[in-house]
């Protein structure tokens, strides 16, 4: 039911007004209806205002069972879902997604969340940030989480952010699906009146007073929440009372915008400035009296980080203390007005609105791909037992370890392609020899004489400009010294700008671990410092040897993607060596090779043939668990072929071997390899002996890959891009075959 009303009081307490308070409104019979709602909201309504209302139920009413609506919706508050896909630089295949819910703060955990994560922005110079309140004895306290009342003992309840207004606005994010290891809230914005006053700074230091007068309407201006200073808290809540009846502009500003750090690189600074233009638009945020042209900001953070620029804003110019100034607009006589100064003004059109602009160069892309042709390398590890203390060479010799040499091929023949602006993946299981593949690479780049980075055959055509990087844990790292990590990639700069766009790029994006030793960092925050450090040194090729290892998923996964896009840009060739094969898609390398005990293959290539199997046997083979696969008739190809099913090759296999023939009660013998049910062997049989083929070294796709089979390939399928032959034929085994 809905009710013309006017608002007859205000019912605020000064200790809890951000998430408390009432209205208090009559309809025009005069019945008195009291509504919950946070001050925050309430106090921009004037007495005598009229508003529609429309009641759930009359008799009870709660917080989110009517709706208050005047030029704009009023109650409930402002919330929207969002979503945020990342995709393939390559593909543009989707990544990963976050769901994000916007809203406007209104809950007290709202604001306490707001406290926690407004240590994180860059400008809050403040040690201590909010002021607490006890009930009981009705005192404040600041502190930057929430204390204890010195004198009852008991929790203290939020007041106020101390670097706020009363006429700030916040819209909080909350991960709507996220990991349990994951924040609920990640980020808020704040959105204040414009600045009551503001003058401009020239680059040769003049002032031009009241700028934004001379660009806008100066009656956008003319209505500015500007309380008197104020020494109390009392008179401080009387002033910006007061200041609150008479603000009105068409202009909002960002006031604050903060990210969770683990989050700032990932675009969902963006995310949050595009629910505050909706926001703003959609309920005249702050004030809700006069529709919104345009969204200002001051912000110097913004010469260092492009997230603003990238959603629209534009640079005008610098305050009299040479702060950035930036607005958006949100209505065309806005974008009209931004325009033409831009173009009449000198110093804009220099700058053409734009503020920030990208540092990093990586060195000189290679002038020609870097080839191995041929590469193999060996150890030979000599074991005795002279040097160890008597009971663990007793140890030893009862498992029979006594004096021995062992030698281990861990590269045999290896040709491996390395061209510029390319990423490549490098896969194998623990002790395979990636690593030992990055030594050779980066012992040849060197010109290193250790025996430990040279191949013992083969040759390595290394262009004349390679300039090499690596990260070999144990054996090639960054040395940081004891200097805070921004000092150290400065000095290898020179730059402060580039200094943070490095550390931003790898996700160290809390400008508090700027200052931090490199000791101090936490062991995922050390692995994406070394990482900006390598980048510092501008190679152009990069080695890198499980970086992400340290790393939990999603943040491994935004990593890999900003290192994969930043490769590509700059022309650096990235070498990257995994065992989590969920990050192949972020990375979305332009070649995977499998390396495995002297074996070496480009495992994202396919093969020139493959075979058709059916669920769950495709599967079980590419997975390895199912070892033999049994058919009618033995089979003259050798070495990697793909696994199909239906359109889909789903990966690759060795066929090592071929085994038979077998009778049924036989290859009951061989379940553990085949995996097949004895009814349907008997079915495929139908009387025959049959036979194994016995497959090695397999490797399953991330993602199946789809072909369009030739009419009449049924058992043994040709592919396009294979590059091994054979003489096998296309055609099914015999007439009835099945897949197995």
């Amino acid at each position: 039911m809905s009710h013309l009303v006017h608002v007859d009081a205000l019912l605020l307490r000064k200790a809890n007004y951000r998430y408390a308070g009432y209205v208090r409104v009559k309809d025009e019979d005069g019945r008195t209806f009291r509504l919950p709602m946070p001050g925050t909201v309430a106090q921009w309504l004037r007495k005598d205002e009229t508003y529609i209302l429309t009641l759930d139920d009359p008799e009870a009413i709660t917080f989110d069972n009517y709706r208050l609506e005047g030029q704009v919706p009023i109650w409930p508050a402002w919330e929207r879902v969002l979503t945020l896909t990342r995709t393939s630089p390559l593909t543009g295949e989707p990544l990963y997604t976050y769901t994000v819910r916007a809203r406007e703060a209104q809950f007290e955990s709202d604001y306490a969340a707001i406290v926690d994560l407004e240590q994180y922005h860059y400008a809050s110079d403040e040690d201590l940030l909010a002021r607490w309140y006890c009930e009981k004895c009705r005192l404040y306290q600041e502190a930057n989480l929430r204390p204890d009342c010195p004198r009852c003992g008991q929790p203290m309840r939020f007041h106020d952010l101390k670097s706020a207004t009363r006429a700030s606005r916040f819209l909080v994010l909350e991960l709507v699906e996220r990991e349990p290891y994951e924040p609920r809230f990640i980020g808020y914005v704040r959105v204040d009146p414009p600045l009551p006053l503001m003058h401009r700074r020239l680059p040769d230091g003049t002032l031009q007073r009241d700028i934004r007068q001379q660009v806008f309407p100066e009656e956008w201006f003319a209505h500015a929440f500007h309380p008197a200073a104020q020494k109390t808290l009392e008179d401080w809540w009387k002033a910006q009372g007061e200041a609150l009846q008479q603000a009105r502009s068409p202009v909002a500003r960002l006031a604050r915008v903060v990210v969770h750090p683990d989050y700032r690189s990932d675009g969902l600074g963006q995310l949050a400035l595009r629910a505050m233009f909706a926001w703003i638009q959609e309920r005249w945020i702050p004030d809700m009296r006069v529709p919104k042209a345009a969204v200002e900001t001051v912000a110097m953070m913004a010469r260092y980080n492009p997230f603003m620029e990238k959603v629209g804003f534009r640079y005008l110019w610098d305050t009299a203390s040479g702060r950035p100034v930036l607005y958006y607009p949100l209505t065309d006589e806005a974008r009209e007005h931004l325009e033409a100064f831009l173009q009449r003004d000198p110093v804009a059109r220099e700058h053409k609105g734009r503020l920030y602009r990208p540092r990093y160069r990586a060195g000189e892309p290679l002038r020609e791909p870097l080839r191995l042709e041929n590469v193999s390398k060996a150890y030979t590890s000599h074991l005795d037992l002279d040097r160890l203390s008597a009971p663990v060479a007793r140890l030893l010799e009862a498992f029979g370890v006594r004096h021995r040499v062992l030698q281990k091929t861990v590269l045999r023949r290896v040709n491996m392609t390395i061209p510029p602006g390319t990423v490549q993946v490098v896969l194998g299981a623990s002790g395979s020899g990636k690593t030992t593949l990055l030594r050779v690479i980066y012992g040849a780049v060197r010109g290193l004489q250790d025996p430990l980075y040279r191949m013992d055959a083969g040759t390595i055509h290394v262009p004349p400009n390679a300039r090499v990087e690596a990260l070999l844990p144990g054996e090639v790292e960054p040395d940081f010294g004891d200097a805070p990590i921004a000092e150290v990639l400065f000095r290898l700069t020179g730059d402060e700008a580039l200094t943070a766009e490095l550390l931003n790029l790898v996700g160290i994006s809390d400008a508090v671990l700027y200052r931090a030793p490199f000791r101090e960092l936490s062991t995922g925050q050390k692995a994406r410092a070394q990482l900006a450090y390598l980048l510092a040194r501008r190679p152009n090729l990069l080695l890198l040897d499980e970086f992400a290892a340290p790393l939990d998923t999603p943040t491994a996964l935004r990593v890999a993607r900003k290192l994969a896009q930043l490769a590509r840009q700059q022309g650096l060739a990235l070498v990257v060596v995994l065992h989590r094969q969920e990050l192949l898609p972020a990375l979305d390398p332009d070649a995977v090779y499998v390396v495995g005990y002297g074996t070496f293959f480009r495992a994202d290539r396919l093969p020139e043939r493959g075979f058709r199997v059916k669920e769950p046997y495709a599967t079980w083979i590419v997975q390895g668990k199912k070892r033999w696969e049994i058919r009618k008739h033995p089979t003259r190809v050798r070495g990697r072929v793909a696994v199909i099913h239906k359109d889909k090759v789903v990966g690759t296999v060795e066929i090592a071997d071929v085994h038979g023939p077998f009778t049924l009660d036989e290859l009951k013998e061989h379940y553990d390899k085949h995996l097949a049910h004895p009814r349907f062997l008997e079915d495929y049989a139908q009387g025959r002996a049959l036979y194994a083929w016995e497959l090695r070294n397999p490797h399953e796709f991330p993602r199946p890959r789809a072909f369009k089979p030739k009419p009449g390939q049924q058992l043994w399928i040709r592919l396009e891009d294979g590059e091994n032959g054979g003489d096998e034929r296309t055609k099914k085994d015999s007439p009835g075959a099945s897949e197995g």
